[in-house]
């Protein structure tokens, strides 16, 4: 699997990114008369069935059988989704914030408060967190295996400017009660928004993460709701992104101490 891996059913979530740029500098300052932008992501059509895996190592810890949901939906409202407001240099701090993956899997994201996102992936129950979330260029990202057996940490960006090749960042062990650093590179990222994480010992062990310059994000939650708040007025382009479903764009105008409703509507086969 060395070099490049297959696209595990995501090159239509990739394909629509084409060349972007990743890097760019951020400065926190206080926003003054800042706007909302609240919404709903929603999903019509036939919800893709859940992969089944049987579980060939470390059954004492990871379980005999395990599932992953690439997409999730409740009442016709889809979780998961990345939303993302594009060209904002200035403006409110990071947030700390948690997001666990789904049982039986433990695996929490751990995001800082600050200046930086400081993404921080504590893997549980054979699970490195929840299947989507966000990630820095140029900032160290902390695993912490809290699990008895090893993982063999895989990670892969897009090589190509159509996201139809992906290629592989780091490749290592990743031994029970450690801590290991790896840092995802704006030079590595600059033709992709996005970073699978992958276990190459539990092939169910899997993750996607959209690349983020700003703390101007947010992720639908199970009725499909999501808020980004204090933001400094103006027009900008907002994206919401699912790694099985592709990418929505339309541009928002956010007004001095107002609030922007935007929808998103994804669908299936």
């Amino acid at each position: 699997m060395k070099g490049k891996v297959c696209c595990l059913g995501l090159v239509c979530a990739l394909a629509v990114l084409g060349s972007v740029s990743v890097a760019g500098a951020y400065d926190v300052r206080e926003v003054e008369g800042g706007g909302t932008i609240s919404g709903r992501v929603s999903f019509e059509g036939t919800v893709p069935p859940s992969k089944q895996f049987q579980v060939k190592k470390d059954q004492e810890v990871c379980g005999t059988e395990r599932s992953v949901h690439e997409v999730s939906v409740s009442d016709g409202w889809l979780k998961g989704a990345v939303v993302v407001l594009e060209g904002v240099t200035s403006g409110k701090q990071f947030v700390s914030a948690h997001s666990r993956g789904e049982e039986p899997g433990e695996g929490v994201f751990h995001y800082g408060e600050g200046t930086h996102l400081s993404l921080e992936i504590l893997t549980k129950g054979c699970n490195f967190g929840p299947f989507t979330g966000v990630l820095a260029a140029d900032e160290p990202v902390r695993f912490l295996n809290h699990d008895r057996v090893k993982h063999i940490l895989h990670t892969v960006s897009s090589k190509d400017d159509k996201g139809l090749i992906l290629r592989t960042v780091h490749n290592r062990e990743i031994r029970p009660d450690t801590v290991v650093e790896e840092t995802f590179t704006a030079g590595v990222l600059k033709m992709s928004h996005v970073v699978g994480v992958h276990c190459n010992r539990h092939d169910f062990m899997q993750s996607w993460l959209y690349v983020v310059t700003s703390p101007y994000y947010a992720i639908s939650d199970r009725e499909g709701g999501f808020t980004i708040d204090q933001v400094p007025p103006g027009q900008y382009e907002l994206i919401a992104w699912h790694p099985a479903l592709g990418l929505k764009r339309q541009t928002v105008t956010v007004s001095q101490g107002d609030r922007a409703e935007v929808t998103f509507a994804f669908s299936g086969k």
